[in-house]
């Protein structure tokens, strides 16, 4: 089937593969950036949903923090008034305490002073010595509270600090009660206590910008109701809500919701809000719309635009098939139009300038081949036989010889020696003693010429002599140290080379004590170079750099030529090889 398919492929039109290849890649791109944007969007869209929810219910929870500071610095001030303390130390009845600046009734008034009926439902002070005092909305009537002696154990427990009890369900209030105690001795004087509405408690929510269909629930230290409804979540509190703040999903009454909650480091509390998913759901279905839409118009685009396009392709194509077929028949006069500038017309301009050079050469063939005859017939004619020269040399050589020129011999010798290896083919590996009597001959010829200007010193490591080394390596080398330094110096230089091993790794080093070379120059020294450097004071790269591929060619890019120079201090060059024996 695939390579049915495969097969199939290959035999359709371009201008079909092409309309097909578009309409695959422009869905594929509409597809995946749309649903990848998709994605990106509703990810945002649920992070700034629950952000915002977090930020809501944070600021609940703080409302509330702050609204319970308030009732409790209320309290403070009653506890710790003065008149409150003296009237509750106070264990007998004065006569004048009815009186308007009696003590009874400046409490009092302090009561009413610190009551606000819109936010509490009464305000009580129960003392140890039998006193108490009353302020609520109902006037003068007191209230029966099923837990009071409960609520006075509470407050007595709580050694002074305010303290809240969840009685939503009983009076209908948050109780808040506080142990007063003597602000000398620390003894216990009587119990504050304050009912607070739960009208208030919601109130404090109601100018809080939440979702239209989402609610907030305030639940007590021991996970009860104070404000809002119960249901499933309320029910499991203990078990879900044991963090400081969270948020997570939960079904209730089998829809999903988001639900996000803030415990309170003042009260205890728990903010709670609750967010039905379908409404986060909502807000990404414009997200939705605009990318099917996107898809779709994509997708319309990319049809007219392959057709369009696969047509304006297989046409000039099409014209190229026919070009090659009327050549095919033996029509070298066919050409193609050649005032387009793109690569259709660049082929076109290639297939007539082909077209023409097929018809030239097919007139040259016959003269070429009579010009390749003449040149192997010219070509035999200008070879020399290498025999000729060592023959030459010999005779010259047995001359000397027979007048006794000894000097002469020496320099006929190294002169063939050099020759012979120079133009001999057979090896391309000497072992390094070989290339060193090669040098020597090369340095012998040079020292006939120079006489004193240069002195050669050679430090050998006898281990190393049968080192197998590329013909050909040092002699260039200590080429250019004779021509760049001693032929353009003045002073004697001295021209040391050196061979030992470290290891497995052979080094070799040719130092001499000439000019140098430049920054630039030796920076360019192992660089491809195709002319000549013209620096005066400098080695020419030529041998330097051919040395060097060669060795990293045959030893790999690890081995080679490093090159060490200052001007006016000399150079060194370091030959690095693998040891071989």
């Amino acid at each position: 089937m695939f390579t049915w398919m495969k097969q199939r492929i290959k035999d359709m039109p371009i201008f079909q593969k092409m309309f097909v290849i578009c309409i695959l890649v422009t869905v594929t791109i509409s597809v995946i950036s749309g649903g990848i944007t998709y994605v990106t969007a509703s990810d945002i869209i649920l992070k700034k949903t629950i952000a915002q929810t977090e930020e809501t219910i944070n600021q609940v929870s703080e409302n509330y923090d702050s609204f319970m500071e308030m009732i409790a610095n209320r309290l403070d001030y009653i506890a710790f008034n003065p008149t409150v303390q003296e009237e509750l130390l106070n264990r007998r009845p004065e006569k004048n305490e009815e009186g308007y600046y009696g003590s009874t009734r400046t409490v009092k008034r302090l009561l009413v002073q610190m009551f606000k009926s819109y936010q509490m439902e009464d305000i009580e002070i129960y003392g140890e010595n039998g006193k108490q005092y009353f302020c609520s909305i109902r006037g003068t009537e007191e209230p029966e509270l099923e837990n009071e002696d409960e609520l006075m154990e509470i407050a007595a427990a709580g050694s002074g600090a305010v303290i809240y009890v969840n009685d939503i369900s009983g009076s209908g209030c948050l109780q808040i009660v506080k142990l007063v105690r003597d602000n000398l001795t620390m003894d216990s004087l009587g119990v504050l206590r304050t009912g607070i509405r739960a009208s208030a408690l919601e109130r404090i929510q109601e100018n809080v910008d939440f979702a239209s269909s989402g609610m907030i629930l305030l639940l007590d230290d021991k996970n009860q109701i104070i404000v809002g409804e119960a249901s499933e979540l309320t029910e499991e509190a203990d078990r879900l809500f044991n963090k400081w703040n969270d948020s997570f999903r939960y079904e209730i009454g089998g829809e999903e919701y988001r639900v996000v909650y803030q415990v309170s480091d003042y009260t205890g509390f728990k903010a709670i809000g609750i967010l039905p998913e379908k409404e986060i759901a909502s807000a990404v279905a414009p997200v939705q719309i605009a990318m099917a839409a996107t898809i779709l118009v994509g997708i319309f685009l990319s049809i007219g635009l392959s057709v369009f396009m696969s047509r304006f392709m297989g046409k000039p194509i099409r014209r190229t098939v026919q070009a090659l077929r009327e050549v095919s028949k033996g029509d070298f006069s066919v050409r193609l139009e050649e005032e387009r500038r793109d690569e259709f017309g660049e082929i076109n301009q290639e297939f007539n300038h082909t077209i023409g050079r097929i018809e030239e050469l097919l007139e040259e063939i016959a003269v070429s081949k009579m010009l390749n005859r003449e040149m192997e017939f010219k070509a035999l004619q200008a070879q020399i036989n290498p025999h000729f020269l060592y023959n030459a040399l010999d005779t010259i050589n047995w001359m000397a010889r027979k007048e006794e020129k000894e000097e002469i011999c020496e320099m006929v010798s190294a002169v063939s020696n050099l020759l012979r290896i120079s133009i001999s083919n057979k090896e391309t590996m000497f072992t390094l003693e070989k290339e060193l009597d090669y040098v020597k001959d090369y340095l012998y010829i040079q020292q006939t010429r120079y006489r004193s200007r240069f002195e050669a010193v050679f430090e050998i490591d006898e281990r190393i002599k049968s080192q197998r080394i590329p013909k050909l390596t040092i002699q260039p080398l200590v080429e250019n140290a004779i021509v760049h330094s001693v032929e353009v110096r003045k002073e004697k230089t001295e021209l040391m080379i050196r061979a030992y091993r470290v290891k497995e790794e052979v080094y070799i080093e040719i130092e001499d004590t000439g000019i140098g070379m430049s920054k630039e120059t030796l920076a360019n020294l192992l660089r491809p170079q195709k002319e000549k450097i013209d620096i005066k004071t400098a080695h020419t790269g030529l041998g330097v750099y051919a040395v060097h591929q060669r060795i990293q060619y045959m030893f790999g890019e690890a081995y080679g030529l490093q090159v060490y120079s200052e001007e006016g201090r000399g150079t060194r060059i370091l030959i690095h090889f693998p040891y071989k024996v």
